[in-house]
């Protein structure tokens, strides 16, 4: 499944509370665990190495939680659009993930308000894996989203 980026601006007044957010879908595997790793400069072992998350009392490798927040933040945005900037992101992990799992991340716009800085948008947020446990809740975001000219 490819997902597809919002290649028009979003503007504010085409967003309403209730509105579902496109979903993202991430498949996790070790190569895309090591270059998160690679990427973000933290190559702690557990997110790759088998046989050391095993020493460890782990299954196995398991993914870096704020890889989570990254797909998170890329969720948001692709769905917003080029014109909106996620001003703030929080999650909590609930579940593990692991090499094989297909995540995907899904949401809803909760809050709609017009700000000195802008149209703001709330989003709530969730990820969860192929067996539809949810390996991230509860989520959030808020989005600031131009405004049409003469609104």
């Amino acid at each position: 499944m490819r997902n597809r980026v919002a290649a028009e601006v979003r503007y504010f007044e085409d967003v309403t509370s209730g509105d579902e957010l496109t979903p993202l879908v991430k498949e996790i595997s070790i190569a895309r665990m090591m270059a998160y790793g690679a990427a973000t400069w933290d190559f702690i072992r557990i997110h790759y190495d088998a046989d050391y998350a095993r020493e460890l009392g782990f299954d196995g490798p398991f993914v870096d939680g704020q890889m989570l927040g990254g797909f998170l933040a890329q969720h948001v945005q692709d769905w917003a659009g080029p014109g909106a900037f996620v001003r703030k992101l929080a999650f909590r992990n609930r579940v593990m993930a692991y090499p094989g799992d297909s995540l995907t991340c899904r949401g809803v716009v909760t809050g709609v308000s017009i700000k000195e800085e802008g149209g703001m948008v709330e989003c709530g947020l969730w990820v969860e894996n192929q067996r539809g446990e949810k390996v991230v809740e509860p989520a959030s975001a808020l989005v600031r989203f131009p405004l049409r000219a003469g609104s």
